[in-house]
């Protein structure tokens, strides 16, 4: 079984040509000076970010984008699918987590001056990451489209509502129409699923791409260029 495994990767890295790409990444030097516990809160938001789009694919497949339909599809997940409850609470508190790891970051490379040339498009790649991940968080618990959703959408719809000038038309944006009804847990679950996760996924791509091309800085230290 190893033997066909090694001639199949033989083959696709033969056309594909990663093979030296990811030697690279895996046996890429990281400086005993600028290691520590600080410089894992990166990587451990990545992690999560893998758990959640794993778990929320299993999700997806129980799941009814309906407003007849959403809480009821919950409580099925809840009560009576194998483990529906795990997957739920571990998609649920790793949205928690990876929101809270990628603050920590940030204050991380901020405070380290990380974001200083020549790594400011990478500072700008994850500020869009963080964004995104807020995102992510608000729109998932609109789609539970029970009364904490439907009130904490009603907040964020007035808040909105505030705009100048373009106030209306962006609560109409958000709402798919004057009122909260079907058509908002559409709109939320078309963004949940498909338009933030892809944003998510390029510039989680580019934010890597980035670290890899220009590395890491060492710790700050009085005197020093970063």
């Amino acid at each position: 079984m190893i033997d066909v495994l090694k001639s199949v990767w033989r083959w696709l890295d033969a056309r594909l040509q990663v093979g030296g790409t990811i030697a690279e990444v895996a046996a890429h030097p990281v400086p005993r000076s600028s290691a520590s516990w600080w410089y894992v809160f990166g990587s451990a938001t990545l992690v999560v970010f893998i758990l959640q789009v794993v778990t929320g694919i299993c999700l997806a497949t129980v799941y009814t984008p309906a407003a007849d339909r959403a809480w009821d599809s919950l409580i099925y997940l809840n009560y009576q699918q194998p483990l529906g409850w795990y997957l739920r609470a571990l998609h649920g508190w790793g949205s928690n987590f990876m929101v809270a790891l990628m603050f920590i970051h940030m204050i991380q490379v901020f405070l380290f001056g990380a974001y200083k040339f020549p790594r400011e498009l990478t500072w700008v790649a994850g500020c869009v990451l963080l964004l995104s991940t807020l995102g992510m968080a608000f729109t998932g618990q609109v789609l539970r489209f029970d009364q904490n959703a439907y009130w904490g959408l009603g907040i964020g719809a007035s808040i909105a509502g505030r705009t100048p000038i373009i106030g209306f038309k962006v609560v109409d944006l958000i709402l798919g129409g004057p009122i909260i009804a079907g058509e908002t847990l559409s709109r939320f679950f078309a963004l949940h699923v498909f338009v933030i996760p892809g944003l998510l996924i390029a510039f989680v791509g580019l934010h890597l791409f980035l670290v890899l091309r220009l590395g890491i800085n060492e710790w700050p230290m009085p005197g020093r260029i970063v």
